[in-house]
């Protein structure tokens, strides 16, 4: 009877402290830092073929190219499912230079997207910076504010977030 407590109160014990791995690999996982800048997939700043474009983001509605002022800039327009509004991808010579999220049909790192509470940001980690009442930056930590960043803006009345903007600080632009 006494070695039946023991191996029961050891199987407890055991349980306990594989929950316990469980749910702080599960937290790490989900409250982790971001460390990129990224819309399905594709990060901020990096080079992408047309065939890359198209498996992240889906097939525009429009490719703006062509402009004798800007040669190898193309804006590629997707129209947002419940608005109609473009969500706007500039990529420069086949590098992601900015992008402007209207719409739910796309999500920041995987996670934010317009029509969110402004506070889910928090959840990201980072930096914010640039605060002003309708607006403010973001960026994964202070040393990734070099290569870009990401502008939230806000609508006041509801503290929801209304548009999504990134941008690169490289030259090119």
């Amino acid at each position: 009877m006494l070695q039946e407590l023991a191996t029961t109160k050891h199987n407890i014990i055991m349980k306990k402290t594989l929950f316990l791995i469980a749910a702080l690999l599960v937290s790490a996982t989900l409250f982790a830092q971001h460390d990129t800048i990224r819309v399905n997939g594709l990060i901020l700043g990096g080079s992408y073929t047309e065939a890359q474009i198209i498996d992240s983001l889906g097939v525009p509605s429009t490719i703006a190219e062509n402009d004798p002022y800007f040669e190898g800039w193309r804006t590629f327009l997707y129209p947002d499912n419940a608005t109609g509004d473009n969500n706007e991808f500039l990529f420069i010579d086949g590098s992601l230079q900015s992008f402007t999220i209207r719409g739910k049909d796309f999500k920041l790192n995987n996670f934010l997207e317009v029509g969110m509470d402004v506070s889910a940001v928090s959840q990201m980690g980072g930096v914010i910076f640039g605060v002003e009442p309708d607006l403010f930056c973001w960026a994964p930590s202070e040393e990734y504010r070099r290569i870009g960043y990401v502008t939230i803006f806000i609508d006041t009345a509801t503290q929801k977030i209304k548009l999504i903007g990134a941008d690169t600080t490289s030259d090119v632009m």
